[in-house]
């Protein structure tokens, strides 16, 4: 029998020189360390570190190696990424000419191989595939692999809300873990999305004491105060720095550092506002406005809101205007207009979602704002994320606000991004849809209308 150390240098030898993943380093090698010698392990590593490669792909297809009666389930968060796993190891087993040298044809039987299950030649005969693959939330019945790797089970699709968050739990802990076999080892390969995601269940529930716990940030600052870098061979601090200018602090700390604590309710700080507030407007700023509609007739189902925003010849936005409240579909449609009328802006953007297709047409059939420039924009995003979104660029002062004088509107709107996604958000979806209108102003050609020739 082999020693760990053997284990762990033809574990390595294998990653690199077998399947070609040239790239993994010393780190890569202190996770197999720990994957040979813990039943129960979660590794919380920053995106783009090659925890799949190491984890999902190199670790199970090693221990088929050692020992080829192994039933494997590989689990994420969406099904098709699990399948994707699969065919990256079907593709090891029959393409890659050195490992079918050193380990044999293990296809076959590929004739009864599947998307989501394959099986390689064994010595015991046994229910279960020699690899299987599932989703969160999916069927394990009548699975008892004796090992599990679930990679990335979560994300910011089944993070937002605690009914979320609690139906992945539940199923991870009632319908999962009662499959692993007697002395099987599971592994937990993820990145963070919240303080209460699995994770954050594993961390802070003392039924998994036992569990490994590795939590990696991309950087740290040494006690000497000195910048450490994780993966130095991938990621420099030139690149995190710009990373972290894309995504905005609160995203950053969560993907690269494992720090969801300002996920929740600290997408937008209080400090980024307050030193971003503006005393007077710059001369010369291009107008836009944004209109979020009532999305139904239901006047108590939700507010109407819209946002008046100009941007300067540096791109800079500021916030001139907003409003919110419940008012029925003819008030709004003169809210409307009062903003053209008030602010004359370039383009004013709303939705054009079922009912609130209804309003831009309205508009249109007026003759006093037949020719307002009424852009209208489907949205397909994720309602949370795309706000989430505007949250760089009051990080990096892009979008200012005026400071304190009274006004409800901009309370509001502080309240918005302050609470946020815990309270409202109507001004803030105007505010998004404004900015919109700016995507909008530089790919669209000018146009003239007749009477003004």
């Amino acid at each position: 029998m082999k020693t760990h150390e053997q284990r762990l240098e033809d574990l390595y030898f294998f990653a690199k020189e077998v399947l070609g993943y040239n790239q993994l380093t010393a780190l890569h090698l202190s996770w197999f360390d720990i994957l040979l010698r813990e039943k129960a392990i979660l590794l919380l590593a920053p995106v783009g570190h090659f925890k799949t490669s190491a984890c999902t792909i190199t670790y199970p297809l090693f221990r088929l190696t050692e020992e080829n009666n192994k039933r494997i389930l590989l689990v994420n968060e969406v099904l098709d990424n699990a399948k994707g796993f699969l065919r990256e190891i079907k593709g090891h087993i029959t393409q890659n000419e050195r490992f079918r040298d050193l380990y044999g044809h293990w296809d076959l039987t590929a004739d009864t191989w599947t998307e989501d299950r394959i099986q390689i030649p064994r010595t015991e005969i046994k229910k279960e595939p020699s690899i299987a693959v599932a989703s969160v939330l999916g069927t394990v019945v009548s699975q008892h692999p004796d090992l599990v790797i679930i990679d990335d089970p979560c994300s910011n699709r089944n993070t937002q809300t605690p009914s979320q968050r609690q139906k992945v739990i539940t199923w991870f802990q009632k319908d999962l873990l009662p499959r692993l076999d007697d002395g099987g080892q599971i592994i937990v390969v993820m990145t963070r999305w919240h303080t209460e995601d699995i994770a954050g269940f594993i961390k802070n529930t003392p039924g998994f004491s036992n569990w490994k716990i590795i939590d990696l940030a991309a950087e740290h600052v040494d006690e000497s105060g000195k910048q450490q870098i994780l993966f130095p061979e991938k990621f420099s601090p030139y690149k995190l720095a710009k990373l972290k200018a894309q995504l905005g602090t609160t995203a950053y700390n969560c993907l690269y550092l494992n720090d969801p604590s300002g996920q929740e309710g600290s997408d937008f700080k209080a400090a980024w506002i307050d030193s971003g507030r503006y005393d007077q407007l710059p001369a010369d700023l291009s107008i836009f406005a944004g209109i979020d509609l009532a999305i139904s007739r239901r006047e108590g189902s939700s507010r109407y809101a819209y946002c008046v925003i100009g941007k300067d010849k540096a791109g800079t936005v500021y916030v001139i205007d907003a409003y919110r409240d419940r008012i029925p579909f003819n008030e709004q449609l003169k809210a409307a207009k009062r903003v053209y009328h008030m602010h004359h802006p370039r383009i004013i953007t709303v939705e054009s979602n079922g009912y609130q297709a209804a309003f831009a047409e309205s508009l249109r059939t007026d003759e006093e704002t037949r020719r307002m420039p009424l852009r209208t924009i489907v949205a397909t995003e994720d309602k949370q994320a795309k706000i989430r979104g505007l949250a760089p660029l009051f990080e990096n002062g892009a979008i200012r606000l005026p400071k304190p004088c009274g006004l409800s509107w901009l309370t509001n709107l502080e309240e918005e991004l302050l609470h946020f996604p815990n309270g409202s958000d109507d001004m803030l979806d105007a505010l998004w849809l404004a900015i919109q209108g700016i995507e909008m102003q530089r790919t669209e050609p000018r146009i003239t209308f007749a009477s003004d020739l």
